[in-house]
């Protein structure tokens, strides 16, 4: 995959979580006031994907994962709210949740590369799906976890996220770094053989 370097503008700021908020309610929201799309949440027992459709945020662990399997502010380790125009992170702090905003469009200039990732997991055959989620399988394991996918993933077609790293060039050394890093988005990316 070629990867190049564009410019841009990036802004971030802290945002109150309400501490007594319903936490997929809260997430909704954002996710519209921010124009986000996808939720990518990490909880105790499991990971539970999202996608904002017909202006409701739709989780894979109400179509997949068992019961004790939900977006609950006692168990979120972390999730990311994202999409093309920024992501919103949230995570537990010592005393509650805490969560950042990333923002593309605005703020200071930024140079910045996209890559993707590859997802863990293959589909069955034939591929088990339920309210726009397919249901991946890692290994002898059984890890699973469930993306809201439009299509199965296949050997040469696999299912990614696609991350923006925000550089920086020192100014003593030249050298660049990546200073932050963020998801942009759920696609499918070509296997090269």
């Amino acid at each position: 995959m070629e990867r190049k370097i564009t410019s841009g503008l990036r802004e971030g700021e802290e945002v109150t979580v309400p501490q007594a908020a319903n936490l997929c309610a809260w997430l909704t929201a954002e996710a519209k006031v921010r124009g986000l799309r996808w939720l990518l949440a990490h909880a105790d027992n499991g990971i539970i994907w999202g996608e904002l459709r017909d202006d409701t945020l739709h989780l894979s662990s109400e179509a997949f994962g068992p019961a004790e399997l939900r977006l609950d502010a006692a168990t979120l380790q972390q999730a990311r709210l994202f999409g093309k125009l920024g992501e919103l992170r949230v995570w537990q702090g010592p005393n509650g949740l805490l969560a950042y905003a990333l923002r593309d469009g605005a703020g200071e200039p930024a140079d910045f590369i996209d890559e993707a990732y590859l997802l863990w997991g293959w589909a069955a055959n034939p591929p088990v799906t339920s309210k726009g989620f397919i249901e991946l399988v890692e290994g002898r394991q059984g890890i699973t976890h469930a993306p809201p996918l439009s299509a199965a993933p296949s050997e040469q077609q696999r299912a990614s996220l696609l991350v923006r790293h925000y550089l920086v060039e020192a100014q003593d050394s030249g050298a660049v770094r990546v200073v932050d890093s963020r998801l942009v988005g759920l696609l499918t990316s070509e296997v090269e053989p």
